[in-house]
């Protein structure tokens, strides 16, 4: 399955986004740059008939958590550094619970802090993930995500994308938990995380932040 194949059906599948029309969908994929892959070709009912719902929802975890990263000599899978995430939030971090452990999301406590932590292969739809508590997404930026963010107030104020491949942020949520993260990637794998350039430059643009000297 193909990267875009694997972000549509997580798109289908994914309760969160409600139900989509194949214009809905089309559009979508148009604005993500994703021209060339027919939205009749996975509806909910084909991709549902091809497996069970469990064993569906299992094959697209093991998609996500497969994707790799390569840093500098080094290589991972998401779901190793998920993985490794937890762990370092169970034994490194005082205050910080593990709520719940998913094999793409990690529901974490700081204090009286609440967030998710989430694997995505696309960013889909993205404003339709937005929920009560700070969402983390870890996945692939795009020009169409990030124009999404700039011109969405309340999804910026809720969720954040980090991509880990090419180590670019779009984070304007207060959460400390966003902010263990980085620690995590810096103690752990040497790397930091830098705000997207074509994201900062939109919130100036917008008059949002400014950058003004003296």
């Amino acid at each position: 399955m193909s990267p875009a194949e694997l972000a549509i059906l997580e798109a289908l599948t994914d309760p969160r986004l409600g139900e989509l029309s194949e214009a809905e969908l089309a559009s979508e994929l148009a604005a993500h740059g994703l021209i060339g892959h027919d939205p009749g070709l996975l509806s909910r009912d084909e991709a549902a008939g091809r497996e069970s719902g469990h064993e569906l929802a299992r094959h697209l975890d093991e998609a996500r958590r497969s994707r790799r990263i390569e840093w500098a000599a080094r290589t991972l899978t998401f779901g190793e550094l998920l993985d490794t995430f937890a762990r370092f939030c169970e034994e490194e971090l005082e205050e910080t619970t593990v709520i719940e452990r998913a094999p793409v999301r990690l529901d974490l406590s700081w204090r009286r802090e609440r967030a998710r932590v989430e694997l995505r292969a696309g960013l889909l739809f993205c404003e339709r993930l937005a929920g009560g508590d700070p969402l983390l997404l870890l996945g692939d930026l795009t020009e169409a995500a990030v124009g999404r963010f700039l011109d969405d107030a309340a999804l910026r104020s809720r969720v954040a994308v980090y991509d880990l491949v090419r180590l670019e942020k779009v984070n304007t949520v207060r959460c400390s938990i966003f902010v263990h993260f980085e620690w995590f990637l810096r103690d752990t794998y040497g790397v930091k995380i830098l705000p997207a350039a074509d994201f900062t430059q939109g919130l100036i643009d917008r008059g949002v932040i400014s950058l003004g000297f003296g």
